[in-house]
């Protein structure tokens, strides 16, 4: 060593490198080997740069570039040679000789500059070219992106039978007889950058099959990527070899995957492998650890480098102990650094006499435990100053693991918590209540104090874990001055069983409000926030200051969640503690006024019904006497239609015919509202019968100065409804709306509107106009029979309650809306239909092919009757007439009919007689009767319609009808038969 060397060089030295080192202000502190002979270092007085300028002098070539004698190009070399990330730079001198320079922080802050002899590993570099060359290990060296051979030695040459004249231009391909194999083994090797104990089939130049085990890896040579293939010939050996290196490599793969640190000794105690987190955690004597370091050199080391805190200041004796204890089975045994830094080392006995050491960073998992003592100690010295008792026991048994002062004076030194309650009982109560949430406040109970009396206390209990296990913590406030407190909320709480409250009647803040009033107005600290107005409770005060009490005062109130109701409040004035309280009670009236609105809308609806069913009845009894009449007009007319050919007289005819319908469908109308049903049920467009509704009711209004527009929705579902029914609603709404308007000379527009519902199962139909609209103080009158705001002769008052009686007999609802503005508007909510198709009848199937049919037809009014024959007989059915029951009954008895179809209401003997007398006596025609009747309204018409489910016609009946009833009971014979 030079006189400038220090210990900090002794690795340097050893390594018999050149090296100079300078401060972290660039001046010379020490230096050996070939740097001692430069100038700059004899004097001292030179500073980095130019002490390293003046090295670099002795250099020719520096990383197979030459340098010249330029002082500048010789100074960025400098530069270069001070980076600190560690590459080196390789140089050969004047005299051929090869070093390597690199750079390295010193202790001190400054830098470390080296020049190393490069001689020797230069040459292993060729000897690795030879080695390359002459291995029997067949290799070769390919281009990644085109596959092109760029070097293969003479193992794979002999291997792959490549002849010396063809080793150039060839590719990867060729050496694989599945190109699919080479582009797998490209693409992996894209992927990871090496393979490893890759099994494949490749190929020799005469094409004979060779299965190889290879390994590849990517590099980069002068910009390219290349791919290094190394192969073994699994054909002609033996695995073994390969199997125990790989063995070997993954064990030391394994081992260096441990976040443990791992060193294995052999049988005499020297160091055979170890991980790098072994050296990370003995870092004091990384210098030191090799293969071969004897176990004893390392303890005697680690103690005088002072790396165990309990080996300080007793080295020898320490470093004895582990010598003559020997090497034995430990588990766990904790080592503390003098770097503050915790270990938990295990050494393991070998089967083979040497020994395994593990060791595990438990710094993290001391210093937490430092910390958990030091706050356990904080905690439990509040806790033995806290002048509330606090316990803690097991949630199961009941054992108490600890109790501050506070507790023993309150309970004494009892044994288990169980022993604090009245019984087992109490305790498992408050046990399941605190389970259910985790914890517990202001729970109240009665318990047992040391002297075994009993006194009322609230508990505050937490579940918490101790030790693996649930134990219970429960603070305890003894209550027994607050006796008369209690006195007072008990006697406040059977007085007042209802939600309970007591304020203070000057500032409003709560004294006590029971359980009930929580769940009532929520958490609230002052009775002002219980009210929607606070004026309201100053009104309240002032009543409660004059009479000294109040009975079911109303007011509108807030509740916990917010929302405003009705609320009825009983209280009394008191006076406690020298103040003037208000103890009351709270009624909650939404249920009471729910009650009464719908008592009052089920009594409307009640009045509505009974008006509806006179006007029902009355529309019966109409009906029923214009049906025969008109059976005979739309009967005969559509049978002159069917037989007439000028076109002059069909023109007539289909008049008579129309008008006829129109009147049916009226009559039909009325029967269908007064029984609440409709008629015809069917999927309707319930567009299309507004187009048609509005082009019926708006023809010629334009004239009048009248808009009628639609604003319909194109993709409301269908309804199922009679569309009949629906136009004719539609049209009195507008014509209701074009009378208005007219009416009042104000408003032009009225606007039929469709959408789907929010709940999308309903579709509405809107009727808007911009006229006078409806009084507020009618306009829940308007649905109501006969009532009508038109002069006497110009309204019915029907229009509307027909209108509401079809809604509602289909399932909708009507209504006008309240707070429309600028004109009047109508709502129709209806039931959205089903996509299905309704079955088509066959209606006339074999059964026209029946000629001879015998029917009877019986009705006591002879035109409607020989209508009917008239009709059957233009099918070929031979018909006997009967006026009455009686006059039935005899033809019965004399003749046999296929077909019988009757009236229900006649003189003498009515349908229901006709019918028994047919069940009892002429069985083979109960399958083949039917009613034709303009009366279905009657109750005895409708019990026997149910009982005998015959089929039934009402009147006004048309020929195809008739025909169509006639035919489906013939052809249900037909099916039976």
């Amino acid at each position: 060593m030079s006189r400038h060397a220090t210990p900090e060089t002794d690795s340097a030295l050893e390594q018999s490198a050149a090296f100079v080192r300078f401060d972290s202000a660039g001046r010379l502190q020490e230096a050996n080997g070939e740097f001692l002979a430069l100038a700059g270092v004899v004097s001292g007085a030179s500073g980095q740069r130019e002490v390293l300028s003046e090295y670099l002098e002795r250099m020719a070539v520096i990383n197979q570039n030459e340098i010249s004698d330029n002082a500048d190009e010789r100074l960025k070399i400098v530069e270069l040679w001070k980076r600190p990330d560690g590459i080196p730079l390789e140089a050969r001198t004047r005299d051929g000789q090869w070093r390597l320079l690199s750079a390295s922080p010193a202790g001190d802050g400054g830098m470390l500059f080296l020049s190393v002899d490069y001689g020797a590993r230069r040459s292993k570099a060729r000897f690795a070219e030879l080695l390359a060359e002459n291995i029997q290990l067949p290799m070769w060296i390919n281009r990644i992106d085109t596959g092109e051979v760029l070097f293969s030695n003479k193992a794979s040459n002999r291997l792959y039978e490549v002849p010396p004249d063809a080793q150039e231009q060839r590719s990867i391909a060729e050496f694989f007889p599945d190109r699919e194999d080479s582009i797998e083994m490209l693409r992996r090797l894209e992927l990871r950058g090496k393979i490893e104990n890759y099994p494949v089939k490749t190929r020799s130049d005469s094409g004979k099959e060779i299965v190889v085990r290879g390994c590849a890896s990517v590099i980069e040579h002068d910009g390219q990527k290349l791919v290094v293939n190394a192969v073994q010939d699994l054909m002609d050996r033996a695995e073994l070899e390969e199997d125990t290196l790989k063995a070997r490599d993954m064990l030391r793969d394994a081992i260096e995957s441990l976040s443990e640190g791992f060193a294995l000794y052999d049988e005499d105690g020297c160091l055979v492998m170890f991980n790098n987190r072994y050296k990370e955690m003995n870092h004091a004597v990384a210098d030191i650890l090799e293969p071969g370091l004897d176990w004893e050199i390392l303890m005697r080391e680690t103690a005088r480098r002072g790396v165990y805190a309990e080996a300080i200041g007793q080295e020898d004796a320490w470093v004895s102990a582990r010598i003559e204890n020997g090497v034995e089975y430990i588990q766990d045994y904790e080592l503390k650094h003098t770097d503050g830094t915790y270990y938990a080392v295990s050494v393991h006995p070998t089967k083979l006499g040497g020994f395994v050491v593990t060791r595990t960073d438990i710094t993290a998992r001391k210093q937490a435990e430092v910390a958990e003592r030091d706050g356990d100690l904080l905690i439990r010295q509040v806790l033995e100053a806290s002048p509330a008792p606090v316990v803690m026991a097991r949630v199961g048994d009941g054992e108490i693991l600890y109790r501050n002062p506070a507790a023993i004076e309150l309970f004494g030194k009892r044994e288990t918590a169980a022993e604090h309650y009245r019984s087992i009982a109490d305790r498992a109560d408050y046990i399941t209540t605190l389970l259910a949430d985790g914890r517990v406040d202001d729970y109240k109970l009665t318990l047992i104090n040391r002297d075994g009396e009993e006194f009322p206390a609230t508990a505050y209990g937490r579940i918490a874990e101790y030790k693996g296990e649930e134990v219970v913590v429960t603070t305890t406030i003894d209550l027994t001055g607050q006796n008369e407190a209690e006195a007072l909320i008990r006697k406040v709480l059977e007085a007042c069983p209802v939600p309970v409250q007591m304020t203070n009647a000057e500032t409003g803040k709560l004294l006590f409000r029971s359980p009930e009033t929580t769940a009532l107005f929520g958490p609230v600290e002052m009775a002002m926030e219980y009210y929607t107005d606070p004026d309201d409770r100053t009104d309240y005060l002032e009543i409660l200051q004059k009479t000294g009490s109040i009975y079911e005062h109303k007011v509108k109130l807030k509740n916990a969640r917010g929302a405003h109701f009705w609320g009825s409040i009983s209280a009394r004035l008191i006076e406690f503690k020298g103040e003037q309280v208000v103890v009351s009670n709270t009624r909650d009236l939404t249920d009471e006024l729910a009650l009464q609105e719908e008592l009052t809308s089920q009594r409307e609806l009640l009045f509505q019904n009974e008006k509806m069913s006179a006007l029902g009845e009355l529309l019966a009894g109409v009906a029923h006497e214009l049906n025969n009449p008109l059976s005979i007009v739309v009967g005969h007319s559509l049978m002159l239609r069917e037989e007439a050919h000028e076109p002059e007289t069909i023109k007539r005819i289909e008049k008579i015919s129309s008008a006829a319908e129109r009147c049916a469908k009226i009559v039909k109308t009325f029967l269908a509202m007064a029984r609440q049903q409709p008629t015809k049920m069917e999927n309707t467009d319930v567009n299309a019968v507004i187009a048609t509704a509005v082009d019926v009711a708006g023809y010629g209004k334009k004239d009048e100065g009248l808009e009628i527009v639609c604003d319909l929705a194109q993709t409301v579902p269908e309804i199922v409804a009679d569309a009949d029914q629906i136009s004719q609603v539609i049209i009195n709404l507008i014509i209701n709306a074009e009378q208005a308007i007219l009416a009042a000379g104000e408003g032009n527009r009225i606007t039929v509107a469709t959408k789907t519902g929010k709940s999308g199962d309903t579709v509405e139909i809107i009727v808007t106009d911009n006229g006078p609209g409806i009084p507020k103080n009618i306009i829940a009158r308007i649905f109501e029979p006969f009532f009508t705001t038109k002069d006497v002769g110009d309204g019915t008052g029907i229009g509307l309650a027909f209108c509401h009686r079809i809604i509602h007999s289909h399932g909708g609802h009507i209504w006008a809306d309240p707070d429309f503005r600028g004109g009047s508007r109508f709502v129709i909510s209806l039931p959205a239909g089903a996509n299905g198709h309704g079955e088509e009848a066959d209606a006339e199937d074999g059964a026209r092919a029946r000629a001879g049919v015998r029917a009877l037809v019986v009705d006591d009014e002879v035109d409607v009757a020989e209508l009917i024959a008239e009709i059957l007989k233009k099918e070929g059915f031979r018909v006997h007439l009967a006026h009455s029951g009686d006059e039935a009954v005899e033809r019965l008895e004399n003749n046999r009919y296929d077909l019988l179809l009757s009236d229900l209401n006649m003189p003498s003997l009515d349908g229901r007689g006709l019918y028994e007398t047919i069940r009892d006596h002429h069985a083979y025609l109960v399958d083949k009767i039917a009613f034709i009747t303009g009366d279905t309204m009657g109750a005895a018409s409708q019990r026997l319609l149910k009982e005998s489910q015959c089929p039934h016609l009402e009147k006004p009946v048309s020929p195809a009808e008739l025909r169509e009833l006639v035919y489906g009971i013939l052809n249900n014979e037909k099916d039976d038969e």
